[in-house]
């Protein structure tokens, strides 16, 4: 597989797997945290439980192997360390906030998803490189169908 087609699999990948587990536009919204961040000190000891199912589901729609397992952890610690940093990332500024105080929110935000998919990478690199064809062909369809697949 050429340079250029691995990471378009990878971008897709990881786009899918933030869909699989939550998305930041949710958080403005009103739902639940996405699962992208850095840890924060005040972030609470325990991934939210929405972050636990959607990992075990991605186990399972990967069918990953004895062998895989310590790659698929070391995801699955990133995506809970994710999940506990956005939870406590200040998600809407005070409702008689400005544009600019609204904007300002967002990219703090952002830049705390930003830091959770820099951490990711190498983790979801890892379990992608170990993942059989047949496996990663499962990734990219998971991925794809987005959540709820």
């Amino acid at each position: 597989m050429s340079r250029n087609n691995s990471q378009s699999v990878l971008v897709g990948l990881v786009s899918g797997w933030l869909m699989i587990v939550g998305s930041p536009a949710g958080v403005a919204g009103g739902q639940p945290p996405a699962i992208s961040g850095v840890m924060l000190a005040q972030a609470r000891p325990n991934p939210p439980p929405d972050v636990e199912a959607s990992i075990a589901s991605l186990h399972q729609r990967l069918q990953i192997t004895p062998a895989q397992e310590s790659a698929f952890s070391a995801v699955a610690n990133v995506l809970r360390a994710n999940a506990r940093a956005e939870a406590s990332a200040p998600h809407q500024p005070p409702p008689n906030a400005s544009a600019v105080d609204e904007l300002r929110a967002e990219i703090q935000y952002d830049e705390v998803e930003l830091a959770g998919l820099k951490k990711l990478l190498p983790a979801l690199e890892a379990l992608y490189m170990s993942l059989s064809p047949a496996q990663r062909q499962a990734a990219d369809a998971t991925f794809r169908q987005g959540p709820g697949g």
